[in-house]
Protein backbone atom coordinates (compact mmCIF):
# COMPACT_ATOMS: atom_id res chain seq x y z
CA UNK A 1 0.00 0.00 0.00
CA UNK A 2 1.91 3.50 -1.02
CA UNK A 3 1.88 6.07 1.83
CA UNK A 4 -0.94 8.11 0.39
CA UNK A 5 -3.25 5.73 0.64
CA UNK A 6 -2.09 4.71 4.13
CA UNK A 7 -2.29 8.28 5.18
CA UNK A 8 -5.81 8.44 3.92
CA UNK A 9 -6.91 5.29 5.25
CA UNK A 10 -5.44 6.44 8.68
CA UNK A 11 -7.48 10.12 8.44
CA UNK A 12 -10.13 8.26 7.63
CA UNK A 13 -9.92 6.21 11.42
CA UNK A 14 -9.60 8.51 13.41
CA UNK A 15 -12.25 10.72 11.60
CA UNK A 16 -14.50 7.82 12.79
CA UNK A 17 -13.05 7.42 16.15
CA UNK A 18 -13.28 11.19 16.96
CA UNK A 19 -17.12 11.02 16.37
CA UNK A 20 -17.77 7.71 18.05
CA UNK A 21 -15.75 9.15 21.01
CA UNK A 22 -17.82 12.10 21.24
CA UNK A 23 -21.19 10.70 20.79
CA UNK A 24 -20.26 7.66 23.63
CA UNK A 25 -18.55 10.47 25.53
CA UNK A 26 -17.62 13.99 26.55
CA UNK A 27 -21.06 14.20 24.11
CA UNK A 28 -23.23 11.69 24.79
CA UNK A 29 -25.47 10.26 21.70
CA UNK A 30 -26.68 7.98 19.53
CA UNK A 31 -25.35 6.72 16.25
CA UNK A 32 -27.04 8.29 13.02
CA UNK A 33 -24.08 6.58 10.81
CA UNK A 34 -24.73 5.47 7.51
CA UNK A 35 -23.80 2.13 8.42
CA UNK A 36 -25.10 0.38 5.43
CA UNK A 37 -22.91 2.52 3.22
CA UNK A 38 -19.67 1.58 2.16
CA UNK A 39 -16.75 2.57 4.30
CA UNK A 40 -16.12 6.53 4.59
CA UNK A 41 -12.86 7.80 2.56
CA UNK A 42 -11.59 10.98 3.61
CA UNK A 43 -10.93 13.98 1.12
CA UNK A 44 -9.53 16.80 2.73
CA UNK A 45 -6.00 16.98 3.63
CA UNK A 46 -4.37 17.78 6.94
CA UNK A 47 -3.93 21.31 7.99
CA UNK A 48 -0.53 22.66 8.55
CA UNK A 49 -0.55 21.25 12.31
CA UNK A 50 -1.80 17.58 10.96
CA UNK A 51 -4.89 17.66 12.96
CA UNK A 52 -8.47 17.45 11.86
CA UNK A 53 -10.22 20.92 11.41
CA UNK A 54 -12.97 21.51 13.14
CA UNK A 55 -15.81 24.17 12.37
CA UNK A 56 -18.70 24.34 15.13
CA UNK A 57 -21.96 25.97 14.22
CA UNK A 58 -24.26 28.09 17.16
CA UNK A 59 -21.80 28.85 20.38
CA UNK A 60 -24.46 30.53 22.67
CA UNK A 61 -24.89 27.46 24.28
CA UNK A 62 -24.42 23.75 23.58
CA UNK A 63 -22.08 24.80 20.85
CA UNK A 64 -19.31 25.21 23.43
CA UNK A 65 -19.37 22.14 24.84
CA UNK A 66 -18.14 21.49 21.37
CA UNK A 67 -15.72 23.22 20.76
CA UNK A 68 -14.41 22.65 24.30
CA UNK A 69 -14.38 19.32 23.36
CA UNK A 70 -12.51 19.27 20.15
CA UNK A 71 -10.41 21.69 21.19
CA UNK A 72 -9.09 19.53 24.28
CA UNK A 73 -8.13 16.89 21.97
CA UNK A 74 -4.92 16.73 20.86
CA UNK A 75 -5.90 15.39 16.92
CA UNK A 76 -8.62 18.10 16.43
CA UNK A 77 -8.16 22.05 15.72
CA UNK A 78 -11.49 24.39 16.00
CA UNK A 79 -10.62 26.61 12.58
CA UNK A 80 -14.42 28.21 12.98
CA UNK A 81 -16.48 29.58 15.00
CA UNK A 82 -19.66 30.70 13.46
CA UNK A 83 -23.11 31.82 14.67
CA UNK A 84 -25.45 34.20 13.12
CA UNK A 85 -25.42 36.41 16.48
CA UNK A 86 -21.71 38.67 16.06
CA UNK A 87 -22.00 39.83 19.66
CA UNK A 88 -22.72 36.66 21.29
CA UNK A 89 -20.14 34.67 18.85
CA UNK A 90 -17.51 37.11 19.47
CA UNK A 91 -17.53 37.03 23.23
CA UNK A 92 -17.02 33.62 23.15
CA UNK A 93 -14.08 33.77 20.89
CA UNK A 94 -12.24 35.88 23.45
CA UNK A 95 -13.09 32.99 26.09
CA UNK A 96 -12.27 30.08 23.97
CA UNK A 97 -8.61 32.20 22.88
CA UNK A 98 -8.30 32.76 26.41
CA UNK A 99 -8.77 29.15 27.51
CA UNK A 100 -7.02 27.55 24.96
CA UNK A 101 -4.34 29.56 23.33
CA UNK A 102 -5.72 30.49 20.13
CA UNK A 103 -8.36 32.58 18.48
CA UNK A 104 -10.16 30.55 15.53
CA UNK A 105 -12.21 32.52 12.57
CA UNK A 106 -15.26 33.78 13.54
CA UNK A 107 -18.13 34.20 10.45
CA UNK A 108 -22.03 34.65 10.98
CA UNK A 109 -22.67 33.13 7.77
CA UNK A 110 -22.02 28.92 7.78
CA UNK A 111 -22.17 28.88 3.70
CA UNK A 112 -18.38 30.50 4.57
CA UNK A 113 -18.05 27.45 6.56
CA UNK A 114 -19.20 24.59 3.88
CA UNK A 115 -17.36 26.39 1.05
CA UNK A 116 -14.01 26.28 2.45
CA UNK A 117 -11.88 22.89 1.57
CA UNK A 118 -9.86 23.07 4.57
CA UNK A 119 -12.73 22.14 7.32
CA UNK A 120 -12.85 17.98 8.01
CA UNK A 121 -15.93 18.27 10.10
CA UNK A 122 -18.73 20.21 11.41
CA UNK A 123 -20.09 20.38 14.50
CA UNK A 124 -23.81 21.74 14.29
CA UNK A 125 -25.24 22.98 17.71
CA UNK A 126 -27.49 25.92 16.10
CA UNK A 127 -31.20 26.49 16.95
CA UNK A 128 -33.06 23.16 16.21
CA UNK A 129 -34.68 24.39 12.98
CA UNK A 130 -31.28 24.84 10.72
CA UNK A 131 -30.38 21.07 11.94
CA UNK A 132 -31.08 19.53 9.34
CA UNK A 133 -30.47 21.94 5.98
CA UNK A 134 -26.46 22.56 7.93
CA UNK A 135 -26.54 18.72 8.08
CA UNK A 136 -27.04 18.32 4.44
CA UNK A 137 -25.64 21.31 3.28
CA UNK A 138 -22.00 19.96 5.21
CA UNK A 139 -21.95 16.65 3.67
CA UNK A 140 -22.57 17.72 0.06
CA UNK A 141 -19.80 19.87 0.85
CA UNK A 142 -17.38 16.57 1.98
CA UNK A 143 -17.62 17.17 5.19
CA UNK A 144 -18.32 14.77 8.23
CA UNK A 145 -21.31 16.08 10.51
CA UNK A 146 -21.86 15.95 14.53
CA UNK A 147 -25.32 17.40 14.64
CA UNK A 148 -27.10 18.11 17.67
CA UNK A 149 -30.89 16.67 18.80
CA UNK A 150 -33.05 17.12 17.66
CA UNK A 151 -31.48 15.86 13.94
CA UNK A 152 -34.48 16.95 12.22
CA UNK A 153 -38.10 18.85 12.97
CA UNK A 154 -39.52 15.69 11.41
CA UNK A 155 -39.03 12.16 9.88
CA UNK A 156 -38.44 12.76 6.40
CA UNK A 157 -36.22 15.27 7.16
CA UNK A 158 -34.18 13.24 8.95
CA UNK A 159 -34.17 10.34 6.42
CA UNK A 160 -32.92 13.12 3.85
CA UNK A 161 -29.70 13.49 6.26
CA UNK A 162 -29.30 9.34 5.93
CA UNK A 163 -29.59 9.92 2.39
CA UNK A 164 -27.06 12.43 1.91
CA UNK A 165 -24.46 10.24 4.44
CA UNK A 166 -24.82 7.02 2.32
CA UNK A 167 -24.42 9.41 -1.03
CA UNK A 168 -21.53 11.00 -0.15
CA UNK A 169 -20.24 8.50 2.24
CA UNK A 170 -19.83 11.00 4.78
CA UNK A 171 -20.28 10.29 8.57
CA UNK A 172 -23.17 11.83 10.62
CA UNK A 173 -23.45 11.43 14.21
CA UNK A 174 -26.63 12.16 15.42
CA UNK A 175 -26.85 13.73 19.47
CA UNK A 176 -29.61 12.29 21.55
CA UNK A 177 -28.11 12.41 25.39
CA UNK A 178 -28.93 9.35 27.52
CA UNK A 179 -29.38 6.90 24.47
CA UNK A 180 -25.76 5.66 24.59
CA UNK A 181 -25.87 5.43 28.73
CA UNK A 182 -25.16 1.45 29.74
CA UNK A 183 -28.60 1.47 31.77
CA UNK A 184 -30.93 2.72 29.37
CA UNK A 185 -29.11 0.37 26.52
CA UNK A 186 -29.33 -2.46 28.81
CA UNK A 187 -33.34 -1.38 29.34
CA UNK A 188 -33.79 -1.47 26.02
CA UNK A 189 -32.23 -5.19 25.49
CA UNK A 190 -33.88 -6.31 28.29
CA UNK A 191 -37.21 -5.27 26.34
CA UNK A 192 -35.67 -6.76 23.48
CA UNK A 193 -35.41 -9.93 24.55
CA UNK A 194 -39.00 -10.04 26.27
CA UNK A 195 -38.20 -10.02 29.47
CA UNK A 196 -40.55 -7.71 31.02
CA UNK A 197 -43.01 -9.51 28.45
CA UNK A 198 -44.88 -7.68 25.36
CA UNK A 199 -44.64 -4.30 25.36
CA UNK A 200 -47.62 -2.23 24.22
CA UNK A 201 -47.47 1.36 25.48
CA UNK A 202 -44.42 3.55 26.59
CA UNK A 203 -44.76 6.60 28.54
CA UNK A 204 -42.30 9.23 28.85
CA UNK A 205 -42.19 12.06 30.97
CA UNK A 206 -39.59 14.44 31.62
CA UNK A 207 -39.65 17.05 34.55
CA UNK A 208 -37.19 20.20 33.89
CA UNK A 209 -38.36 23.78 35.41
CA UNK A 210 -38.34 26.35 32.88
CA UNK A 211 -39.42 30.36 33.36
CA UNK A 212 -42.54 31.65 31.57
CA UNK A 213 -41.48 32.90 28.44
CA UNK A 214 -44.59 35.45 29.24
CA UNK A 215 -47.00 37.21 26.67
CA UNK A 216 -46.47 37.14 23.20
CA UNK A 217 -45.48 40.60 21.80
CA UNK A 218 -43.65 42.38 19.18
CA UNK A 219 -40.14 42.56 20.00
CA UNK A 220 -36.42 43.56 18.54
CA UNK A 221 -34.41 41.53 17.28
CA UNK A 222 -30.72 41.82 19.03
CA UNK A 223 -28.53 44.13 17.18
CA UNK A 224 -25.94 41.48 17.04
CA UNK A 225 -28.04 39.08 15.08
CA UNK A 226 -28.44 39.09 10.88
CA UNK A 227 -32.15 38.05 11.16
CA UNK A 228 -32.13 36.60 7.64
CA UNK A 229 -29.00 34.01 8.58
CA UNK A 230 -30.46 33.01 11.78
CA UNK A 231 -34.13 32.37 10.59
CA UNK A 232 -32.59 30.38 7.57
CA UNK A 233 -35.16 27.50 6.36
CA UNK A 234 -37.90 28.70 8.57
CA UNK A 235 -40.05 31.82 8.10
CA UNK A 236 -39.35 35.55 8.47
CA UNK A 237 -41.82 36.09 10.83
CA UNK A 238 -41.98 38.87 13.48
CA UNK A 239 -40.22 38.31 16.96
CA UNK A 240 -43.29 37.42 19.21
CA UNK A 241 -41.18 36.45 22.40
CA UNK A 242 -38.94 38.61 24.75
CA UNK A 243 -36.16 36.45 25.19
CA UNK A 244 -35.02 36.40 21.81
CA UNK A 245 -32.18 32.92 22.29
CA UNK A 246 -33.11 29.72 23.90
CA UNK A 247 -37.46 30.83 23.90
CA UNK A 248 -37.29 30.02 20.07
CA UNK A 249 -37.84 26.33 21.40
CA UNK A 250 -41.46 26.80 22.36
CA UNK A 251 -42.43 27.91 18.91
CA UNK A 252 -43.00 25.20 16.18
CA UNK A 253 -40.91 26.70 13.46
CA UNK A 254 -37.96 26.73 15.18
CA UNK A 255 -37.88 24.24 18.04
Amino acid sequence: MSSDRTQLSRRAFIQESILASLAAGVLPAMSLRASEAPAPQAEAKAGPNGKLQVAVLGVRGRGQDHAAAYASRSDCHVLYLCDADRDVGQAYLERFASRFGYRPKFVQDLREVMADPAVDIVSIATPNHWHALASIWAIQAGKHVYVEKPVSHNVSEGRRIVQAARKYQKLCQGGTQRRSEGRYRAAAEAIKAGKIGKVTLIRCVMYRPRNPIGPPGDYPIPPGVDYNLWAGPAPMAKVTRKSFHYDWHWFWNYG
